[in-house]
């Protein structure tokens, strides 16, 4: 019978450590004077240790390649290349049964592949994207009301939240009471699984990828930065009196965010990642220089690099700050605090990167129009053209008219010649300056 490469290597092993001259081997209080000799005593005596060691090294091997196999999995891409996410959901799930939680951490993990691999299973029965790296993690879900407090009790008991005591307490998270720790943390909202197509955890270099290697972790955790936070109550304070103080106020989202909901007054980058946030500042350094500014993001975790990288490029006496826990957490301050806001300043639906597409302080704020028949509508579809993909908003009664929704001309005649009319056009207005 033939013998496998690792028993015949342990063998081997076995034979060298008890080897003492070229023709002899010592081994349970007597020698052996040939191999042969030797060689039959370890297979008479010994062979139970030998199949063991076998046995744990096929062990260890099928445990590295199941990591390596899971670690490839982790940092594949979500979807193949030119696929996009639902943009609308249809079901009939009770939402009360339901919800969807948004949140982000920037802390050192210091297992950032156990960490995801341990997401897989307390989050095997929701739908979302998680994204974990050596700085933190960012992640959006959608599941029962059980199954999100079996995962927020576990999750506050690890490593990155452990530090947290006002969390760590096993509550259900209630989206009827917006005061706890845990609901300014989680901000949840009403969703079912279907708001996601799947469940997504991926390792990344970056948790929101600002693409800028001088924007570390140890910038977002200095105490300039986090002074640089103004709750709700402060940030709508200051928004207040947009019309007497002099300050920039400063949207870091993408241009389809802020197409369909800002705040008043607000300077609206078309830009369409965040990737480009950094040269859209270095052209406009001037026009911030020495300035008041006021920042906003869908969460908070777009501004906390944005607000660390304008630190580091614009001069001294430049005063950032950032809205946080983002347009989430205002307008939930908005709703607790109804009775005794006379001007909410935010205008329109707060953007979300799922099937939901938005939420608002009401359905009838929308401050965007069909791109066909200019009438009030806040409802992205998407370009019918393969690769595209681009949100366009068009109304229900013109989408009635036509039976697929193109971006614009050059889409719908298949003549992008690599970019299409729109993209051009947002491109044009990404330069121009403040």
């Amino acid at each position: 019978m033939a013998i496998s490469k690792i028993r015949r290597k342990h063998i081997q092993n076995f034979l060298k450590e008890r080897q003492i001259s070229e023709t002899c081997w010592e081994c349970c209080q007597s020698r052996f004077l040939s191999l042969s000799d030797m060689g039959r005593h370890v297979n008479q005596v010994h062979e139970p240790e030998i199949t063991e060691k076998e046995k744990n090294e096929l062990n260890k091997l099928k445990a590295m390649e199941e990591y390596q196999n899971n670690l490839l999995k982790l940092k594949q891409r979500r979807g193949e290349k030119g696929s996009s996410d639902p943009i609308s959901v249809d079901c009939q799930c009770q939402l009360d049964d339901y919800k969807v939680i948004l949140f982000y951490r920037y802390i050192s993990i210091e297992d950032p592949v156990q960490f995801a691999l341990d997401h897989q299973h307390y989050c095997r029965n929701m739908t979302g994207k998680v994204r974990i790296a050596g700085e933190g993690i960012n992640a959006t879900l959608a599941g029962t009301n059980q199954d999100i407090d079996i995962y927020l009790n576990w999750l506050t008991s690890t490593q990155p939240f452990k530090d947290l005591e006002d969390v760590t307490l096993d509550i259900p998270l209630l989206l009827s009471d917006p005061s706890t720790p845990r609901y300014k943390l989680f901000k949840p909202s009403k969703g079912c699984i279907h708001v996601f197509s799947d469940l997504s955890i991926k390792l990344t270099d970056e948790i929101c990828p600002l693409g800028q290697k001088t924007v570390v972790l140890d910038k977002l955790i200095k105490d300039d930065h986090r002074q640089g936070k103004l709750p709700p109550k402060d940030f709508h304070a200051i928004l207040s009196k947009r019309h007497q103080d002099d300050f920039l106020l400063l949207d870091t989202r993408n241009y389809y965010e802020s197409k369909i909901g800002h705040f008043e007054g607000a300077v609206t980058p078309a830009i369409r990642k965040f990737s480009q946030f950094p040269d859209y500042i270095d052209r406009n350094k001037e026009a911030m220089r020495g300035k008041k500014i006021l920042t906003y993001c869908t969460g908070g975790i777009r501004c906390e690099k944005a607000t660390a990288y304008m630190r580091q490029v614009l001069p001294q006496d430049t005063e950032i700050f950032m809205l946080d826990g983002g347009i989430h957490n205002y307008i939930e301050w908005c709703k607790s605090n109804k009775d005794d806001i006379m001007d909410p300043v935010w205008q329109g639906k707060n953007y979300v990167f799922d099937a939901r597409q938005s939420l608002g302080l009401n359905d009838d704020s929308i401050v965007s129009v069909c791109q066909k028949c200019n009438a009030r509508w806040d409802q992205y579809k998407k370009c019918s053209t393969t690769g595209c993909h681009l949100l366009v908003l068009q109304c229900d009664n013109c989408s009635l008219q036509h039976d697929k929704v193109f971006c614009c001309k050059d889409c719908k005649e298949n003549q992008q010649n690599g970019l299409c009319q729109c993209e051009q056009q947002r491109r044009i207005e990404e330069l121009e300056t403040i």
